[in-house]
């Protein structure tokens, strides 16, 4: 399996409030979810208003079909409109991890029956004022 990520800088040059941004951006983001069915999600740049870096992830059973739909990401991104690309950082690699034993964890109790159960992640100093 093969996992491709891509990090697209973007230029906005029309963008005059972060409200004018986040337009530009949805209009991007959506037409390459309803094209290619790939999430884009802004990871940089958030509170420049002409400036925006974008992120997403794919994953194929082979290579150059993760690099072929990177490149399709970036190609739909252009042709929305309303921003400029000026860089890309782009990278496939294969993903080799060794599988684990899946342990299923009933949570429908909640997080604080959990914890009461562990017992010891709670420090000693903290158990000890708690008694007074």
């Amino acid at each position: 399996m093969f996992v491709g990520i891509a990090k697209i800088s973007l230029v906005i040059g029309e963008s005059h409030s972060l409200k004018d941004k986040r337009m530009v951006l949805r209009r991007i983001k959506d037409r390459v979810r309803e094209r290619l069915s790939v999430t884009l999600n802004e990871v940089g740049e958030h509170d420049i208003w002409q400036r925006a870096e974008l992120g997403c992830a794919v994953v194929s059973a082979e290579r150059h079909k993760a690099q072929e739909l990177l490149d399709a990401v970036a190609n739909v991104a252009l042709a929305a409109g309303g921003a400029q690309i000026v860089a890309i950082a782009k990278d496939v690699q294969r993903f080799e991890a060794v599988a684990e034993p899946f342990v299923m964890v009933d949570d429908r109790t909640g997080a604080g029956d959990k914890a009461q159960a562990a017992g010891d992640w709670i420090p000693d100093e903290w158990r000890e004022e708690a008694q007074k």
